[in-house]
């Protein structure tokens, strides 16, 4: 699926809903935690992430913020599943949602993969962006699409792949 030229209104619009968006994760042992761009991750997190330092938040819905229905949403996470299985990554079951809006996109926290690995799997699901869970630094959006730059410009929240 190609990405259609976005407005710059458009653009602005998904990168503030995307900053906005609380991306919870539910944790191993029960219970969960929400991480936030530009926040430190909460501990639980850390501690899941252990040695492999950083973790990824991902998911094949609603390819480049285009809404698709459920089943076609379950159809890409199950493929999506599928594939980190293969690779032998560590996941855990998440969802990204705005408090108090009915919005929300089933998405898998996954360790144990490499940031090129992330971006082959973003690019391959067709999406606008993804999250980043440094263990050590602050979370931030990958972004996938480089005719938002110009638009969005640079921050320190903001990572261009």
């Amino acid at each position: 699926m190609t990405a259609l030229a976005d407005t710059p209104a458009r653009v602005n619009a998904l990168i503030a809903l995307y900053r906005e968006s609380h991306y919870d994760v539910g944790m191993p042992r029960g219970g969960a935690a929400t991480l936030r761009i530009g926040e430190i991750a909460p501990a639980s997190v850390k501690r899941w992430i252990g040695g492999d330092g950083i973790a990824f938040y991902v998911t094949a819905c609603n390819p480049h913020s285009m809404s698709l229905t459920r089943g076609e949403n379950e159809v890409r996470l199950e493929a999506l599943r599928a594939e980190i299985r293969a690779r032998g990554c560590r996941w855990l079951e998440g969802a990204g949602h705005v408090p108090g809006e009915s919005w929300r996109e089933e998405c898998l926290l996954v360790a144990g993969l490499e940031t090129a690995q992330a971006d082959e799997i973003a690019r391959r699901h067709d999406q606008n962006s993804i999250v980043v869970v440094p263990a050590k630094a602050a979370v931030t959006l990958r972004i996938y699409r480089p005719d938002w730059r110009a638009i969005a410009g640079e921050s320190a929240d903001l990572e261009w792949a």
